[in-house]
């Protein structure tokens, strides 16, 4: 049984996280930390899952019982805590960018080895039950040679209309690294790069405050061209408004020379029609497979399914593409 602390509910996340740990035979959710934003959910979470509550990771850290964390921490603090964390001889499981710059994910990345614990960074695509499908049909030659991919890898609500959570800090670059394409093109671009097998030659993009006027950007549409000469068109981000029926929105196409995968929705769901539409998603295999992927690297001591170094490589993709979008230039990598 493998003892989880959480440290911050600042990510909405983290309360999806905190249940499936809590639901996991192999592990006890174990401890909750209050930095951050949002220290009253924490508390009522630790309260609600019989977990002890500090009110700072530094206190959680040093508690010998905890063996793993999950942070779920404001961007411009994973590097503090996950290298803390590492320190103290706690496997992460670090909330996505895993870092605002490449140098604070390098630092990251050796306090992780050094320290000889495991770093996973949850992208969450890969473990849908579709995309699983087609990468198995992608690999096994069913659809023959991909050549074009077509992605909205996650059209979300912003952060702040989320009732009762302070999300704020999404809307401050200084803490965020960026907005509503930094936020969800890290999924986007994880899931091409699993797919497509190989890794991008250039990058062009085009990312701005287009939809509902915030201090960051709302939405983005990035071109790759890979290696291998699949060409990738992602969209990303903060799309849909307060009365859209979807919270969360993920479609794929994946064009090959023998054929087509069309991928409408990732997630099982339905509807409830009342004063408005809503869409309820009943199965959410995603986490579930990450929070496992994760307890099994520890258990089986073995590589996590994303490590640090994947996830530094995504991120240098998310900066090129903030890079082409500022220059309206193709960045070549």
């Amino acid at each position: 049984m493998i003892n989880v602390g959480i440290i911050s509910y600042a990510h909405p996340h983290a309360l999806r996280y905190g249940t499936t740990f809590a639901s996991n035979h192999k592990a006890k959710l174990y401890a909750i930390s209050g930095d951050g934003a949002n220290t009253d959910i924490a508390r009522t979470e630790a309260q609600k899952m019989k977990a002890k509550f500090y009110s700072n990771y530094d206190s959680l850290l040093k508690d010998e019982k905890v063996d793993a964390v999950y942070i779920a921490i404001e961007t411009y603090r994973h590097k503090e805590i996950a290298i803390r964390a590492a320190e103290e001889g706690k496997h992460i499981l670090l909330e996505k960018p895993i870092a605002l710059t490449l140098e604070d994910a390098d630092k990251i990345i050796k306090a992780v080895k050094k320290a000889g614990v495991k770093l996973m960074v949850p992208f969450n695509p890969r473990f849908t039950v579709p995309l699983k499908k087609a990468k198995a049909m992608i690999d096994s030659g069913e659809i023959g040679t991909l050549e074009y991919i077509y992605a909205i890898s996650e059209y979300v609500k912003p952060p702040i209309f989320l009732e009762g959570l302070d999300m704020s800090w999404f809307l401050d670059k200084n803490k965020s690294g960026g907005g509503g394409f930094m936020d969800t093109a890290p999924h986007g671009i994880d899931s091409l790069l699993w797919l497509v097998n190989d890794e991008p030659k250039s990058i062009y993009a085009s990312i701005g405050s287009k939809i509902f006027g915030f201090p960051v950007d709302d939405i983005g549409t990035a071109v790759l061209e890979f290696k291998n000469g699949v060409v990738a068109v992602l969209n990303a981000g903060w799309a849909n408004p307060k009365g859209y029926s979807y919270g969360l929105e993920i479609k794929y196409y994946l064009l090959g020379k023998e054929g087509f995968l069309d991928i409408r929705t990732a997630y099982p769901d339905f509807t409830v029609y009342q004063d408005k539409a809503e869409k309820i998603y009943w199965e959410r295999a995603d986490v579930s497979g990450i929070v496992n992927s994760f307890l099994n690297s520890i258990i089986e001591d073995k590589e996590p399914l994303i490590t640090g170094e994947m996830a530094k490589k995504n991120l240098e993709i998310i900066l090129a593409a903030y890079e082409s979008s500022k220059t309206g230039k193709l960045v070549k990598f």
